[in-house]
């Protein structure tokens, strides 16, 4: 019994470890990424990116980072190139995705570069419930006021329980079909906003995601379709933060990680590699949106 047990505690150590120095990797792989003025670029690419910094600041922050300090040597920080391009999040996705980094980076989204941007986003709230003009940007929309620590309205919350479909899968608009992206952040959002996991809307939800895992254990987009490191690690991240197990879509994960510490989209294929590296991450550290 002793043997057996010191055995399985060598195990877990060596996969602990190795998932420490495979995550240090991308992270190393993603600071690599930033440009002198504090915005980080996508491969192949100088130009800074507001989008890609924002889902880097993310994910460093899903690695236990601290993204808005982060900079170049003589270089500007993350969280000012933020503050530089912050007077341009005008729709519902772009203020979500600015609140989520700006509160990966502990920053206050009520008073950042002079904006109450928790305050813009709600105004985005329709009389139907919806946040902005679609499914998914209310889907995101719920994920940033509660990383914003702000309250969710009711009818935002049936607003997305009307958007399931028969499958039990969300989809990005009224008129799309579901993936399983969206279903994940459907479940993280009425997650986020205290609907328990064994709610209909979000146990549906999971059991759709798990119709889109192949044999090899990893998440496509669509059932039946090919799996892809972003849609796995959206699986992981909705089952995870309903203490559902992920070991072997983990390791299809893991799998995807390059000799430069980024990670590719699907075997064999690197596509904007920054930015999947960086959705990647919270899910390699068993983390979920949101992210604080």
């Amino acid at each position: 019994m002793k043997t057996t047990t010191t055995i399985v505690l060598v195990l877990a150590l060596a996969l602990s470890t190795a998932a420490t120095a495979n995550a240090a990797t991308a992270v190393h792989y993603l600071r690599a990424r930033q440009t002198a003025s504090g915005g980080f670029a996508e491969a192949g690419s100088g130009t800074p990116s507001v989008v890609v910094t924002e889902w880097t600041m993310m994910g460093l922050r899903a690695a236990g980072i601290a993204p808005g300090a982060v900079h170049r040597s003589g270089g500007k920080t993350a969280i000012s190139f933020l503050a530089s391009r912050s007077g341009g999040w005008s729709d519902a996705y772009a203020l979500a995705r600015g609140i989520l980094a700006v509160v990966a980076a502990r920053y206050n989204p009520k008073a950042f570069a002079g904006r109450n941007l928790v305050a813009a986003l709600r105004s985005k709230i329709g009389s139907h419930g919806g946040i902005g003009p679609a499914a998914n940007s209310t889907y995101w929309g719920v994920i940033a006021l509660r990383a914003a620590r702000s309250p969710v309205p009711a009818r935002t919350l049936s607003y997305i329980r009307s958007r399931r479909h028969r499958n039990g899968g969300y989809a990005w608009s009224k008129s799309a079909a579901p993936d399983s992206n969206d279903t994940a952040a459907a479940v993280l959002a009425l997650h986020a906003a205290g609907v328990t996991c064994g709610n209909v809307a979000i146990r549906r939800g999971l059991a759709y995601i798990r119709s889109a895992q192949g044999a090899g254990h990893g998440y496509a987009l669509l059932p039946g379709g090919a799996a892809d490191s972003q849609s796995t690690s959206w699986a992981i991240q909705a089952r995870h933060a309903c203490g559902l197990r992920n070991a072997k879509a983990r390791a299809w994960l893991l799998a995807r990680r390059l000799p430069s510490g980024a990670y590719n989209y699907q075997p064999g294929a690197t596509v904007t590699p920054a930015f999947v590296t960086a959705q990647a991450l919270p899910a390699v550290h068993g983390r979920w949106y949101p992210i604080r």
